[in-house]
C-alpha cells in the first residue's frame, strides 16, 4: 500500500477511460472506494486468518476447553483485524491530507519522502531493541511513554481487554485503539472523497501541461571540473543517466531510501550507545569508529542493489548502439558512481568531526583507513559487474537474492564491527597501520590479478542478465 499509494487516485489513463462514459463522478468514486475497501478487508482476512487459529490453539492448549479457545480466538481476530484496517485507513488518511494541503508542485517529492520515512519507521520498529526486549519478557524503564505512541500496543490493549485482563493502562490503550481506528476511517473517507473529486476535475488541465514541467533546479558544473572525471563522453552520459534515475525514479528511490534509512537507524543506535559508554578523553570505542564504515557500507551496497534494476528497458538500444565502438571497461561507471556517493562526505564531514574528537594525527589515520576500506569494498562490489547501471534486463534469481541478504547481514554484524575493533587496536600503536597498508596492498593486487585473468567473453557490457540454465547439453559430437 505504501509503495503504490500513487495509484490510489485516478491518473490520465483512468480519466481517458472513465470520463467519456455517462457515469457520474459520485458513482465512479463509490465504485473505486468500494474496491479499495474490499481490498483492505481481504488483506486483513488473508494476513490474519492462519494466526487467528494457531495462536489461540497454542495459548489455550493447556486449558483444554472450547470456551477458552473461542474467547482467545475472537479477541485475537478482532485485535489483529482492527490493526490491519487501521493500517490501511491510516495510509488513506495520510495520502489524502498530503494531497489536500501540499501544493501540487511539491506533492511528488513530499509524498516520496513521506513514504520512505513511513517504511523506515515501520521496519525500524519491527527490528528495534524494544521488540527484542518484548520477546525476552521485560520492558525498558521508559516503555510506558513509548507505548502511548505505538499503534501495536493500542491493539494489544484491545486484545487483553477482550480476553479479560483488566489492567488500567491496557484498558486505556484499548480505548485509544478504537478511537484512532474510528478517526482514521472518518478522516480517510472525507479526505479521499474531496481529493478524488478535485483530481478528477483537474485532470483535463494536466493534458495541456504535459510539456511545461521544469525541474526545480539544475546544476551545471564547469567543463574543466568534469573532464578529468570521465574517460569518454559515453561514460559521462551513463553517469548523468544514472544520477537522473536516482533522482526521478520512485521505485529506485523507495528501495534505496528505505534501505539507507534502516542503515541510518542502526548507525544512530550505534553512535548513541558508544557516546553513552565512553569517557570524553579516552580513545574512541570500536562502536564509535564503526559509524563511518557502516554508513559507507549501506550507501554503497544500497546503490549496488538498485543498479541491477532496469529503469526503462525499451530504451536500452541507445546504450547498445553508443557502447559499440567505445567499449568502456566494465564496472568503471558503477565504481565511479559509488565512490562519488561515499568519499566526498567521508572527507568533508567526518574528517572535521574526527579532528575535534581525536586530534589531527589520529583523525588522519582513521579517515585514511575508512577511505581505503571504502575503495576496497567498492572494488569488491563491482567485481564482475558488466552493466551500465539501470539498463540491464535482469531476471529474479532467488538464490542470488538470498546470498545478497545473507552477505549484507554478515557484513553489518561481523565484518564492520571486526574492522572497527582492528582499527581501534591499531590506534593504540599507530605503527600498526603499516601492516594494515600492506594487507590492503595485497588485497588490491589480488583483485587486479583476478580481473586480469578474465577471459575475453567476460569483457564488454551486458544488457541482459538472468540465472544460468538448470542443465546444459555437452555437445560432444
Amino acid at each position: 500500500m505504501v509503495a503504490r499509494w500513487n495509484r490510489l487516485f485516478p491518473d490520465r489513463r483512468d480519466f481517458s477511460n472513465l470520463a467519456t462514459l455517462p457515469i457520474p463522478i459520485r458513482d465512479i468514486f463509490l465504485a473505486n472506494f468500494a474496491a479499495l475497501l474490499g481490498l483492505a478487508v481481504l488483506f486483513g482476512l488473508v494476513v490474519n486468518a492462519v494466526s487467528s487459529l494457531l495462536f489461540p490453539f497454542f495459548v489455550t492448549v493447556s486449558i483444554g476447553t472450547a470456551a477458552a479457545f473461542f474467547r482467545v480466538g475472537a479477541a485475537h481476530a478482532a485485535a489483529v483485524f482492527s490493526a490491519s484496517l487501521f493500517s490501511v485507513f491510516a495510509v488513506f488518511a495520510l495520502v489524502g491530507l498530503l494531497s489536500l494541503f501540499v501544493p501540487r508542485r511539491l506533492l511528488k517529492p513530499v509524498s516520496l519522502v513521506t513514504r520512505i520515512l513511513l517504511v523506515v519507521g515501520l521496519l525500524s520498529e519491527f527490528f528495534s531493541n524494544l521488540l527484542i526486549q518484548l520477546f525476552a519478557g521485560h520492558l525498558p524503564g521508559a516503555a510506558g511513554t513509548y507505548m502511548q505512541w505505538v499503534p501495536s500496543f493500542w491493539f494489544l490493549g484491545l486484545y487483553e481487554t477482550m480476553v479479560g485482563i483488566t489492567k488500567p493502562q491496557m484498558v486505556r490503550m484499548a480505548q485509544q485503539a478504537l478511537l484512532m481506528l474510528a478517526g482514521s476511517i472518518i478522516v480517510s473517507t472525507a479526505a479521499y472523497a474531496v481529493c478524488y473529486r478535485r483530481i478528477f476535475v483537474r485532470r483535463p488541465e494536466s493534458f495541456d501541461m504535459l510539456t511545461t514541467g521544469r525541474p526545480f533546479f539544475r546544476i551545471r558544473l564547469p567543463e574543466a571540473f568534469l573532464k578529468p572525471l570521465f574517460r569518454s563522453q559515453f561514460e559521462r552520459g551513463c553517469t548523468s543517466f544514472a544520477m537522473k534515475v536516482l533522482l526521478r525514479s520512485e521505485p529506485h528511490l523507495m528501495f534505496f531510501g528505505a534501505y539507507l534509512g534502516i542503515g541510518l537507524v542502526i548507525v544512530a543506535q550505534t553512535a548513541l550507545s558508544s557516546s553513552a559508554e565512553e569517557p570524553r578523553n579516552a580513545l574512541p570505542s570500536s562502536a564509535y569508529l564503526s559509524v563511518p564504515p557502516l554508513i559507507a557500507f549501506f550507501v554503497a551496497s544500497g546503490l549496488r542493489f538498485v543498479f541491477d534494476t532496469a529503469a526503462f528497458t525499451e530504451a536500452n538500444w541507445v546504450f547498445k548502439v553508443a557502447a559499440g565502438p567505445v567499449q568502456p571497461r566494465p564496472g568503471q561507471i558503477a565504481r565511479r558512481l559509488l565512490l562519488l556517493a561515499t568519499l566526498p562526505w567521508e572527507i568533508a564531514v567526518f574528517l572535521p568531526l574526527t579532528v575535534l574528537r581525536m586530534g589531527w594525527p589520529a583523525a588522519l589515520l582513521h579517515i585514511g583507513a575508512v577511505v581505503a576500506l571504502t575503495i576496497l569494498f567498492t572494488d569488491l562490489l563491482v567485481l564482475g559487474f558488466r552493466k551500465v547501471p539501470f539498463t540491464c534486463v535482469s531476471q529474479v534469481d532467488i538464490r542470488r537474492m538470498i546470498a545478497k541478504m545473507l552477505a549484507t547481514i554478515f557484513g553489518v554484524l561481523v565484518i564492520v564491527p571486526s574492522l572497527a575493533a582492528i582499527e581501534r587496536w591499531m590506534l593504540e600503536a599507530p605503527y600498526r597501520f603499516g601492516g594494515f597498508a600492506l594487507v590492503l596492498a595485497g588485497c588490491w593486487y589480488g583483485l587486479r590479478k583476478y580481473r586480469g585473468s578474465a577471459t575475453r567473453s567476460e569483457e564488454g557490457l551486458l544488457f541482459e542478465d538472468g540465472p544460468g540454465p538448470d542443465f546444459e547439453l555437452l555437445k560432444l559430437s
